[in-house]
């Protein structure tokens, strides 16, 4: 088994009625302070949310790719 790598990106959102929501995805690399600031600070401003909190995480996962049942 190899290690692999993997970003991922985790934001979580409060919406004007008090329900949070949550969102992630693996990313090749983790944004910036600005492009996560890009993404949160418009709907705020909007009133879209009332508060938001991101972040994102390296880990690493040991994984099997062996190809199974092919015949060379």
């Amino acid at each position: 088994m190899e290690l692999y790598t993997f970003f991922v990106f985790f934001s979580v959102i409060v919406t004007p009625e008090g329900e949070i929501k949550t969102f992630s995805k693996n990313v090749t690399e983790c944004p910036t302070r600005e492009i996560v600031l890009e993404l949160h600070k418009p709907r705020l401003d909007r009133g879209e949310i009332i508060d938001w909190s991101a972040t994102c995480l390296t880990t690493k996962l040991p994984l099997d790719t062996t190809v199974k049942g092919l015949k060379t």
